[in-house]
């Protein structure tokens, strides 16, 4: 039987990212986000719920995250639930949900982003211009081929 551990946010980010490096080659950023919702109580009355989800970005992504993202940016973020196991102070075995991501995209405009890390009009990962958001993922950006024809032909000789 087949499975499928995928979760999709998009949130303010709550603090600058946590780096560490696990060994020379492997880096580990962490970060936490605020995803609200909204809806009506009983008494029709607006309510806001704030849910907080903490995000693991390794080796590349957490070198894009370290120098890009900052307190408060909004970021959409792709990944996989994973449960934690870890021993607190007092000895008790503790479990964390925790998001491992796989992909992410920065949203709002790029001079926001710049001005808010010292970015300036730097690139990174991939660019999505008319929608106005930074991706960075592992999948490559479709690109659009033009076919040229041999110069001096003006005759259709396509099927189609």
């Amino acid at each position: 039987m087949a499975s499928y551990n995928k979760i999709t946010l998009i949130g303010n980010v709550g603090k600058d990212p946590e780096i560490r490096s696990i060994s020379a080659d492997k880096k580990v950023a962490d970060i936490s986000i605020a995803v609200n919702d909204s809806y009506r109580d009983a008494k029709g009355q607006q309510q806001e719920k704030t849910e907080w989800f903490r995000i693991s970005f390794w080796n590349q992504k957490a070198e894009v995250i370290e120098k890009y993202v900052r307190k408060g940016q909004q970021i959409y973020v792709e990944g996989r639930l994973r449960v934690r196991t870890y021993t607190d102070k007092e000895g008790k075995e503790r479990y964390s949900l925790e998001v491992v991501a796989q992909d992410f995209t920065l949203l709002g405009s790029r001079q926001a982003e710049g001005e808010m890390s010292g970015a300036g009009n730097s690139g990174y990962g991939n660019t999505n211009s008319n929608a106005g958001a930074n991706a960075y993922s592992n999948r490559q950006a479709p690109r659009e081929m033009t076919p040229s024809l041999p110069a001096g032909d003006e005759t259709d000789d396509l099927p189609f």
